[in-house]
């Protein structure tokens, strides 16, 4: 058995965006609203604010806005104020909780499948001009890389199977889950809900994937703390897979 792979909310690493000066009577870029369509990559995914290639829904994307939020007061537009503890956490329950809403389905389904979600907090200039909201976005995670979401449906996973496009893998090197159509080598096989309502240590998750998974299981992955706060006690087997 491998060791614990545990993942909380995907959020990749965030850094301060550099911007230039604008005109005094250029527009302010106007609060974000549910349901907009975006095909931003990688690089865009893994910053802080995202304000920028809107695309219609009937068209390729790669991210969908599922839900917005309002900052906590006092928050400052740096990394040590929204990486505190008590903004991450309220920013990440809201984004699981609204992902959980978009996929629909089952525990199961979901926590097997390489959808997950993105933040975005108002750039610089939309900061200035007292916006407070945060962003949440559906993405299909590849491996370093974003897929195009494959469906525009109000549930993503309700009332369809997961395919090689939107079953979570895992790599040595690349914890995911991320989509199979990426080099992998774990594949999810089945999941399974932990007993308990306390967060469990690392040694009862073990025991517990012991008793539960398959015998061809070679990788598990955990719910986070805070995902494990707002209901989702599903641990996801993996088997290996060289495909």
């Amino acid at each position: 058995m491998t060791a614990a792979l545990i993942l909380g909310l995907v959020i990749g690493v965030f850094s301060l965006i550099g911007l230039t000066a604008t005109k005094a009577d250029a527009a302010v870029p106007p609060k974000p609203t549910v349901g907009t369509c975006y095909n931003y990559g990688w690089t865009a995914y893994n910053a802080m604010s995202q304000t920028g290639k809107k695309v219609s829904c009937s068209s390729a994307h790669t991210a969908k806005t599922i839900a917005l939020g309002t900052l906590l007061s006092g928050t400052t537009r740096t990394e040590e104020s929204i990486y505190r503890s008590a903004s991450l956490e309220h920013i990440s329950k809201t984004c699981i909780r609204a992902l959980r809403n978009k996929l629909g389905s089952t525990y199961s389904k979901r926590n097997q499948s390489a959808y997950n979600s993105a933040f975005f907090v108002p750039n610089a200039e939309q900061f200035r001009a007292g916006q407070r909201w945060f962003r949440c976005d559906v993405v299909l995670l590849g491996k370093g890389t974003l897929k195009n979401l494959p469906t525009n449906r109000a549930r993503f996973l309700e009332g369809v199977s997961l395919t090689q496009r939107t079953r979570g893998c895992l790599s040595a090197k690349f914890v995911g889950p991320y989509s199979c159509l990426s080099s992998h080598t774990y594949k999810s096989i089945s999941a399974f809900k932990k007993a308990g309502t306390t967060y469990p240590t690392a040694a009862s998750f073990e025991r517990a994937v012991g008793a539960n998974c398959p015998a061809r299981t070679r990788a598990y992955e955990v719910p986070g703390k805070w995902e494990w706060q707002t209901g989702d006690h599903w641990v996801v087997c993996y088997e290996r897979n060289s495909n």
